[in-house]
């Protein structure tokens, strides 16, 4: 039986169905490209910074000049995606911190190995977290500068 001779009210049920399930088909990859969508937070250029200073919150810190730290830590920084976030009142203590300026702006960016936090002026904070172990490398980093806090003599 070919379309043209089914009755009118037939073919436009059937149109109505196939527009509703391509509705809903587009809906969903909507919502699917929505939720798998990465998420990052910076995107600094690492040739507009000239030193990084990493913190450590047990004690501790170290000023990084080196160019090649220096890139490899705004690369991280810059390829961190994020899939959850949480947010802090006002606290103190942090485990690991970078602060560093662009030439406009100073930042202070905590970290944890697979999260990053933020302040705000009230010195409340949002956590994003990431992939587990990304920035693992700054905080073995930062472990050391830590162990050489505490066997340095300081008056």
């Amino acid at each position: 039986m070919s379309i043209k001779t089914w009755p009118r009210k037939k073919k436009i049920m059937v149109l109505s169905l196939l527009l509703a399930a391509v509705l809903v088909l587009c809906a969903a990859c909507v919502v699917f490209f929505l939720q798998n969508q990465k998420r990052t937070l910076f995107h600094f250029e690492p040739s507009s910074v000239e030193s990084i200073a990493l913190w450590c919150g047990d004690g501790g810190s170290m000023e990084i000049t080196d160019r090649k730290q220096i890139e490899q830590i705004i690369q991280l920084l810059n390829d961190f995606t994020y899939d959850e976030t949480g947010e802090s009142p006002p606290a103190g203590g942090w485990s690991y911190m970078l602060t560093f300026g662009n030439g406009e702006e100073v930042f202070e960016i905590g970290f944890g190995a697979s999260y990053i936090r933020l302040w705000r002026e009230d010195a409340s904070s949002t956590f994003y977290v990431g992939p587990a172990g990304h920035f693992q490398t700054l905080v073995d980093l930062g472990k050391e500068v830590h162990e050489r806090f505490l066997t340095e003599e300081y008056y």
